[in-house]
């Protein structure tokens, strides 16, 4: 990839050829709509032999700005062609908030659906999917291209009718669901999806990083003592500090000589590191990692007696979604809620490498050149800046800094009211809903009505957002939610200077901080930003950094407890080096999950393809016969050792129990290897034939799926253990990925090793006699 990819030139190119489709503007005016639509199909049929031309591209943009003239009475003016063009060349394209990100999606749909491909377009939630379905759907189905929307819990038949159309629009979780969900179904018939071409993601940011940290899960319930959780919970009470070693940045927690020693006494176990013990030493590490890495109304909330996840980047609950391997039943039992039983994953795919199976993939975001290095390394994207339409008119403050919380809050206060007084809406953006609260109280106690947006009571979001833009408006939000809803202002409100927009914390991501100033001043209004934070704020508390430590306490020691802040450049400095190190450390994490679902996605890869040629086929014949003698060259061969041969009598035992196979085991150890092979196949053929072809067809193959479904899911648990254990393991010098790559691939052997020599032995237990005719 080039690094000094320049965005500048590349936005002058696009501005020229942007310049050209506005110039052609009449081009269309006199066409009705059935002559345009003739002039889709037109287009369909030339391009499924021919490539685009630089012509054809700026006669289609023409035409399609034309129909949303008409249909929605919008005008796309140079910016957003520009943003079109670079979107239509699989890239990232930031655009700031109120630029219209919404009618540049429409360009790239409708040129990737003449060019033959069927189209996604995901977006953050239902809500954003379904009113662009409706907004932009409507000038493409003007244009004779069909639209869909894919919504959440439809049956079979509905999904399959969604994927026939040429655009569709939903949730990431929704579209990868369905991948799953297709690759577990029994007959190639029950598909739904059509085939992954192009995906356009809206809110790229949000989609591709903040919910890559999250995989996607079809799961069922898994039998397990729950109890244990419990216990396991009175047992962390009692540990104190010097019982376990703690790392926050890296979110790692693990016990020390004490605390191995406390638990071994709780549990009544000579040692916690015995194979045997492995469930207790588990179950002790959840609920370490419970109460002291997972923080209440941060990263959980607990609503209704239940325990919900927050999503750390928009503060918002995410109901239905459970952390995986045992840790929500940790919190429910630290939290002394009912503990719901852990669930079995069936089928798991990061949202990395779903979205990576695209022939194409082109996003659109407000933010995203900070991230710049991610999109390209992980998803092979570049990021281009779009210039805005109109120059952005809003006063960016420098930061203030305080001494204290305290005295941050009543500063925020002081903000607030004197801006409410003269009518100034202002919007407060927090980062957690603890700080969401915690300000609520305090523009309480100060008489300031406000209205209030977090994880609690995201469902009016909408509503919210919507009003947040009128006179005299206080509105207190967690982390950017209402993302995609524009704050519009009244007239009045643009005389007394916009929306204020005060940020209380600097986030872990700068994005996050720009997501929040954006929400003020869009389109050329006017509007104000600045945040106001302490050097007490996490942020700055959890910095490991010696040369803020010495500057911190030199700045406590000359505390002058006047409320006033203490404004130098060299603490925003460290602010930015603070966010920078935590950005690194998140995308590292983000990487390592990938690398590690790197190796279950090459071997997911090898299952489903293998399922999708089975399903194709209507009997297995040939495999079934190379099956048997693969896996009866394997039960019978020479042993190495005692050992070998004690295990491969067993296997052998298994592997002809309860067959009708005519010679007694007696007979068979006495014949050479490769003979009794033959022998199985040869008595199996035998056997088959007295079944009619498509019964033994249909046998087989639901036999074969049937296994390889089940050792699939216990492969998956085997993997999730693995990949859980690992890092206790990985002491000295060996990397703990290289062993996971090692042991993976072992596991991976023997799971088809394992869904073969089952099926081998079922095949040997078919019995033409006890079929019933039906």
């Amino acid at each position: 990839m080039n690094q000094n990819f320049d965005d500048r030139k590349i936005v002058k190119q696009y501005r020229e050829t942007a310049r050209q489709i506005v110039k052609k503007e009449d081009l269309y005016t006199n066409m009705d709509q059935s002559e345009l639509m003739k002039q889709t199909q037109i287009w369909r049929d030339k391009f499924q032999t021919q490539e685009i031309t630089m012509r054809d591209k700026i006669n289609i943009f023409t035409l399609v700005r034309e129909a949303a003239k008409r249909v929605l009475g919008l005008e796309a003016v140079i910016v957003q062609l520009i943003g079109a063009l670079v979107l239509g060349d699989g890239k990232i394209a930031e655009m700031k908030t109120g630029e219209g990100k919404t009618l540049v999606s429409l360009f790239v749909m409708y040129i990737e659906v003449i060019r033959g491909n069927r189209v996604h377009l995901v977006t953050a939630n239902e809500y954003l999917a379904h009113r662009d379905r409706e907004e932009i759907g409507q000038v493409l189905e003007y244009l004779g291209i069909s639209v869909a929307l894919n919504a959440a819990g439809l049956d079979k038949r509905q999904k399959k009718a969604i994927y026939t159309a040429d655009v569709i629009y939903g949730t990431t979780s929704e579209f990868g669901f369905d991948y799953l969900r297709d690759n577990m179904v029994r007959s190639f018939e029950d598909k739904v999806q059509t085939g992954l071409d192009f995906v356009l993601i809206d809110e790229a940011d949000s989609i591709l990083i903040d919910e890559a940290r999250t995989p996607l899960l079809i799961s069922d319930r898994k039998e397990e003592d729950l109890s244990l959780y419990l216990k396991a919970n009175d047992l962390v009470k009692t540990m104190l500090q010097d019982d376990y070693e703690i790392d926050e940045h890296k979110r790692l927690i693990w016990l020390n000589d004490a605390g191995i020693e406390k638990a071994e006494r709780f549990w009544q176990v000579h040692s916690l590191y015995t194979a045997d013990n492995q469930p207790l030493l588990r179950i002790t590490m959840l609920l370490l990692r419970a109460h002291f890495l997972m923080h209440k109304d941060k990263d959980y909330v607990v609503l209704e007696e239940e325990v919900l996840i927050v999503d750390p980047h928009t503060g918002r609950a995410l109901p239905g979604r459970r952390f995986n391997d045992g840790l929500h039943q940790a919190i429910e039992a630290k939290e002394e809620v009912e503990v719901h039983e852990e669930s079995r994953t069936l089928a798991t795919i990061t949202i990395q490498n779903y979205f990576r199976m695209y022939q194409k993939i082109a996003g659109m975001t407000g933010t995203a050149k900070t991230e710049e290095e991610e999109f390209r390394q992980i998803y092979g994207l570049d990021v281009v800046v779009i210039p805005t339409n109109l120059r952005v008119n809003r006063e960016d403050m420098p930061d203030d800094v305080f001494y204290t919380e305290k005295e941050k809050g009543r500063a925020i206060v002081y903000e607030v009211s004197w801006r409410h007084a003269k009518g100034q809406p202002t919007l407060i953006g927090t980062s957690s809903i603890k700080s969401n609260e915690w300000i609520s109280s305090l523009l309480t106690k100060a008489g300031i009505p406000h209205q209030i947006l977090n994880a609690k009571n995201h469902a009016q979001e909408a509503e919210i957002i919507a009003k947040a833009g009128q006179r005299g408006m206080v509105t207190l939000a967690t982390n950017m939610a209402g993302r995609g809803t524009d704050i519009k202002l009244s007239e009045e409100v643009y005389k007394l200077g916009g929306l204020a927009v005060i940020g209380t914390e600097r986030h872990e991501s700068r994005r996050i901080d720009l997501q929040l100033m954006g929400r003020s001043g869009r389109r050329g209004d006017p509007g104000f930003s600045k945040f106001m934070v302490s050097i007490e704020d996490d942020l700055l508390e959890q910095f490991d950094n010696k040369r803020w430590e010495n500057f911190r306490t030199k700045l406590k020691r000359k505390h002058p407890h006047d409320g006033k802040p203490v404004n130098s450049p060299k603490i925003s400095r460290f602010i930015v080096d603070a966010q920078k190190r935590i950005e690194g450390a998140n995308y590292d994490l983000r990487k390592d999950l990938l690398s590690y679902d790197e190796v279950i996605d090459l071997q997911r890869k090898i299952v489903y393809k293998e399922r999708d040629e089975v399903l194709r086929r209507n009997k297995l014949g040939v495999s079934s016969e190379k099956i048997l003698r693969e896996v009866a060259s394997k039960v019978f061969r020479e042993a190495q050792s005692e050992e070998e041969q004690e295990e491969l009598f067993e296997k052998q035992k298994e592997l002809l129990g309860g067959t009708k196979f005519p010679y007694t085991f007696d007979q068979v150890t006495l014949m050479e290897p490769r003979e009794v092979g033959e022998k199985i196949v040869a008595w199996h053929n035998t056997v088959r034939r007295k079944f009619p072809a498509d019964t033994i067809a249909m046998i087989e193959k639901e036999v074969y799926l049937n296994l390889m479904d089940q050792m699939w899911v216990i492969h998956l648990d085997e993997m999730v253990q693995l990949r859980e254990g690992i890092h206790l393991r990985a002491y000295g010098q060996q990397d703990p990925l290289v062993m996971y790559q090692k042991e993976g691939a072992a596991l991976f052997e023997k799971f088809q090793a394992d869904y073969h020599f089952y099926f081998a032995h079922a095949l040997l237990e078919l019995d033409p006699d006890g079929l019933v005719v039906g």
